[in-house]
């Protein structure tokens, strides 16, 4: 559809969604009509351009190509003035429209277009090394997200999609066809409950979150694995204010109630009072993995079950004479869905998307910069804390919320992130039956000095300064780290100045008479050190290291993290079928004629493109080239790849096969020259 071309009934249904305080929420629907590729961020697999995935694997539409089409459109129509106020500017205010990225629920095999330059006007040959590869998402792809304006914005985001009728790349010529659809949601607002002095909040993140952990990143922008309580506090705050309730932030801002790190969770727990996840202890350690044997990469080999260890006991000494052992790593969490459930230890997914951008809008071509996202659908768990009156009046102020009918912007450009359950529940107590316990910072730890110098490590002479600790308690460091805490100034838009503290995770152990005294500290909300309305020195104390199960040596059920690629596990398996058939690499040395290398890579094209005569072509060859298909180890392989059922997972094992195939190849040419 050209512009300023009125858009047919047919082809575009908009219907209003559900208004609530004057903002409205619909669902948009994109149906591919030609073959379109929406956008990569990643590279490899022998793919110059692989089309962008989510967390699934399936195709996927980012927010920001649908955001940067509408306001190409914008500026066609109404301006760059009104492109600027509806989607924003930087270092000015946010868009005014929330976009979702559009997924897909199928997974269609993609299609392979390959292209080269010619080597002149009227010359077809093609030039070197001008080959190009890209994936495209076949036409009748349907793509679904949502999208959250203002109910007077409704007109213009009409007009808009009116005017879109492609997107991704290649859109002058003709690919990325789409029609775009706005339909209305029923939302059902759940109730809010009578307020109490706990509100525990199970949120999720509609779209990838990036938590920038510095303030001078190059360009690789690395995330937090979690949402800090002060980032949590702002987005709030910021929610309230542009939402009319400036009185209504105080309560956020002057500290009469305290707002805690959304950690992440592996999975929406059943009861979420019960719930409990924090940062791995930092005495909390596993032995470091052996070694791998063979040629296989360790990437490839089964996963071997973590156990892990307090730092502290019998074993764990005993195995550091053997070997050292191993800290947790900076994203690895702990959780259980109640106090009788053993602990799973599990890391958040995160992914590294590619961008490109300009710094200075004067700089001809654009900057190459990748950031770090922890991947939508995540599920986090908070908790504010305060008096019941003070919990009321935010309830109440954050309604829309809370029922689930408005969405909060996290992190870099404002992710949209929903709260998927709320409980109110009285704050745990604490249960300490001795006078020994271990104290575990649940969030990092700030406190100055007598000299106002940032506390990085704590002794029992620098925690006997801190407001309300006990005096008859004597106390331990097991692991302690330091970290820097970087922040965001909404108000000057520039970055604070880093503060340090105790990392969270850290382990000290108390004993006296003033444990209980801790234990009611915990229970009433009375935190350690500085800023605890941010979510700053929290802690818990424990009888046995929290993050192990009743026997600290038996291992965890551990959740281990994503293999780096989807094809690991298909890497060892075509690693098998080349032992086995290793004659195959052999180009001399025998008067058997086996497949060439061309030939094996015309078989992964051949399979990458569907041909349904691939392999029957080359099991019964009827031409004098094909008959070097009729080797017995050839066939074996033949036999194996017509053995897998799926057409994309096939041509996975076909690629690299010739992958181990080719590097065996090219070792013994490296062993014969060397000869030579």
């Amino acid at each position: 559809m050209r512009p300023n071309t009125p858009a047919r009934a047919s082809d575009r249904t908009i219907i209003a969604g559900a208004v609530h305080g004057g903002w409205i929420r619909a669902r948009l629907a994109a149906e591919l009509l030609e073959d379109a590729h929406p956008g990569s961020g990643s590279g490899g697999g022998g793919i110059d351009a692989l089309v962008a995935r989510d967390r699934h694997g399936r195709p996927v539409i980012w927010a920001s190509h649908v955001e940067g089409v509408l306001r190409e459109a914008t500026r066609r129509l109404r301006g760059e003035d009104v492109a600027a106020d509806f989607f924003g500017q930087a270092g000015g205010q946010r868009q005014r429209a929330l976009f979702t990225s559009l997924y897909t629920q199928s997974n269609p095999e993609s299609r392979i277009w390959r292209s080269t330059a010619r080597a002149g006007f009227d010359n077809r040959a093609p030039q070197d090394d001008t080959l190009r590869v890209v994936e495209y998402v076949p036409k009748g792809t349907r793509f679904e997200g949502l999208v959250e304006c203002p109910a007077s914005d409704l007109p213009l985001l009409r007009r808009l999609l009116q005017e879109v009728d492609a997107i991704g790349a290649g859109r002058a010529t003709g690919s990325g066809k789409v029609t775009l659809s706005l339909t209305e949601m029923a939302d059902s607002p759940r109730g809010v409950g009578n307020a109490t002095g706990r509100l525990v909040l199970l949120l999720r993140n509609l779209d990838p979150l990036c938590i920038t952990a510095t303030a001078t990143p190059d360009n690789l922008i690395p995330s937090l694995t979690f949402v800090p309580g002060r980032a949590l506090l702002g987005a709030m705050a910021s929610w309230l204010i542009a939402d009319g309730r400036p009185d209504a932030a105080t309560l956020l801002v002057n500290g009469r109630v305290s707002v805690s790190d959304a950690l992440p969770v592996p999975y929406a727990p059943k009861i979420l009072p019960a719930a409990e996840v924090l940062a791995a202890p930092l005495s909390l350690r596993n032995e470091k993995p052996a070694g791998s044997e063979g040629p296989d990469p360790w990437w490839a080999l089964p996963p071997t079950v973590v156990q892990r260890f307090d730092s502290r006991s019998p074993e764990a000494q005993e195995l550091r004479l053997k070997r050292s052992l191993k800290r947790p790593e900076h994203d690895l969490f702990v959780y259980r869905s109640a106090p009788a459930e053993p602990w799973v230890a599990f890391r958040p997914r995160l992914r590294v998307r590619l961008r490109n951008g300009r710094p200075n809008p004067n700089q001809p071509d654009p900057s190459l910069f990748a950031i770090e996202q922890i991947v939508e659908g995540t599920f986090f768990l908070c908790e504010i804390l305060g008096a019941p009156e003070d919990m009321y009046q935010l309830a109440a102020d954050l309604k829309p919320f809370l029922e689930g009918v408005r969405w909060l912007r996290i992190g870099r450009g404002g992710a949209p992130v929903e709260a998927v359950q709320i409980a109110w529940s009285g704050i745990p107590s604490t249960v300490v039956t001795s006078s020994r316990a271990i104290l575990t910072l649940i969030s990092d730890l700030m406190v100055h000095d007598e000299y106002l110098r940032w506390c990085t490590s704590l002794d029992e002479a620098s925690l006997r300064q801190l407001p309300g600790w006990p005096a008859d308690l004597r106390i331990c460091p097991v692991a302690q780290d330091a970290v820097a805490v970087y922040g965001f100034n909404g108000t000057s838009r520039l970055w604070r100045m880093p503060a340090y503290g105790v990392r969270r995770g850290s382990v000290f152990e108390v004993e006296g008479d003033g444990v209980a005294e801790l234990a009611r500290m915990a229970a009433e909300g009375r935190w350690l050190g500085e800023r605890t309305h941010e979510g700053f020195g929290r802690f818990r104390l424990d009888e046995t290291l929290p993050g192990l199960t009743n026997e600290a040596s038996a291992p965890n059920n551990v959740t281990s993290s994503p293999p780096d690629e989807p094809e690991d596990a298909i890497a060892a398996t075509t690693r098998t079928w080349f032992e086995a058939h290793h004659a195959l690499s052999k180009t001399t040395g025998s008067s058997d004629r086996r497949p060439s290398l061309s030939q094996w890579l015309d078989l992964v094209g051949a399979l990458g493109r569907n041909e349904s005569s691939a392999l029957d072509s080359r099991q019964n060859p009827t031409t004098a080239g094909g008959k070097s298909w009729c080797h017995p180890d050839a066939r074996k392989i033949l036999e194996k790849l017509e053995a897998v059922q799926s057409a994309a997972e096939r041509t996975s094992h076909a690629r690299l096969f010739v992958r181990w195939l080719r590097a065996e190849m090219r070792r013994e040419k490296k062993a014969r020259e060397k000869k030579a």
